[in-house]
């Protein structure tokens, strides 16, 4: 009987084969492992969602951990065509489910809409050439020299509630009326003007009557009697420079003249129109103070008027700016 032999360049095709599938299969591994440590999946959940040894799982964290600080790099590829099925196959079907379901993070094929400001092209380009003169500004200031950043909020005395994080617990029958959340169609309204300065310190709230629109007038006299001691007191040195928006009555002819006969201050031309992400007080100070006041219904304004923080969420001015930059003048993620 004739023996068949084998064909050694058959042998290595298949060998080379068999080692390629081997590698391309225990990279897909990796790759996975890694998207699942980094959406916060701990190595038992995810021994068990990819049906590995919990020690494959411990060894590739270790090394992923070794190679790369965690953020760096490029993120773990993920088969779009696969998602894109999953989603046309069952549209009414949440996106939580759908990330459990294919074991990946609800972040990697959702996001949350957030409200932010037209920006066109022309304000974007003003946004950009505006923050790289404002650090420039940063760069050439004397050491020292603190930046009192304002603002103005208006208030309403019905609560502020947070779709995410607002929960109803019941252990028991549930109470229907817990499902409802009663707003008022014109809720009574204040607004206050903010003092923040980039080391701490903060100057108690400044309340306008309900309705109040702030003209130039008003804006001089509370800079004239609220900022000017308040400055005079807490920075003898005068080394500091005023920051304000582009309100009507910022920008005025008189406020301006104002300020620049008493305080050094950007001029209207400095700071970037429509820019909420750069403001402190916009983008940390309100909402923090939001969180905190106003979870519940006052009575009335009065009733809802009734720092290391601060410190820490100045120190980012100057990243956000740079960000900004980097943005061209668009937007930018917390």
């Amino acid at each position: 009987m004739q023996q068949q032999r084998s064909v050694p360049g058959e042998n290595f095709k298949l060998i080379t084969q068999s080692v390629h599938e081997k590698m391309a299969s225990e990279r897909d591994t990796r790759v996975k492992v890694c998207a699942l440590l980094d959406a916060g999946k701990t190595p038992t959940e995810i021994s068990r969602l990819l049906g590995v040894a919990r020690m494959s799982v411990y060894r590739i964290s270790k090394k992923n951990i070794i190679e790369r600080k965690r953020g760096s790099g490029s993120k773990a590829k993920v088969d779009l065509q696969v998602i894109k099925k999953a989603l046309e196959a069952e549209p009414l079907k949440s996106m939580r489910a759908h990330a459990k379901d294919m074991g990946i993070s609800h972040t990697t094929i959702s996001l949350v809409r957030v409200e932010r400001p037209l920006l066109t092209e022309r304000i974007k380009a003003v946004h950009l050439q505006r923050c790289q003169a404002l650090l420039n500004n940063l760069k050439s200031a004397t050491a020292g020299r603190v930046i009192i950043f304002s603002d103005e909020k208006t208030w309403t005395v019905d609560p502020v509630r947070n779709r995410r994080n607002d929960r109803y617990l019941s252990f028991g029958e549930i109470d229907e009326s817990a499902r409802t959340l009663t707003t008022t169609k014109h809720p009574a309204s204040a607004m206050s003007l903010g003092f923040v300065a980039s080391n701490g310190i903060a100057t108690p709230l400044i309340w306008f009557p309900t309705g109040f629109r702030l003209k130039a007038a008003d804006y001089i006299k509370v800079l004239k009697t609220k900022l000017l001691p308040w400055v005079r007191e807490n920075f003898p040195d005068g080394n500091v420079v005023f920051q304000q928006d582009g309100a009507p009555a910022h920008t005025a002819l008189t406020a301006q003249n104002w300020l620049k006969k008493h305080v050094e201050f950007w001029p209207k031309d400095m700071w970037p129109p429509y820019s909420p992400d750069a403001n402190p007080l916009d983008y940390a100070f309100w909402p923090h103070i939001q969180s905190k006041a106003c979870t519940l219904r006052h009575a009335n304004v009065e009733a809802m008027k009734a720092s290391e923080y601060i410190t820490k969420t100045c120190q980012a001015f100057r990243r956000r700016l740079e960000a900004i930059v980097i943005a061209d003048g668009g937007y930018i993620d917390d």
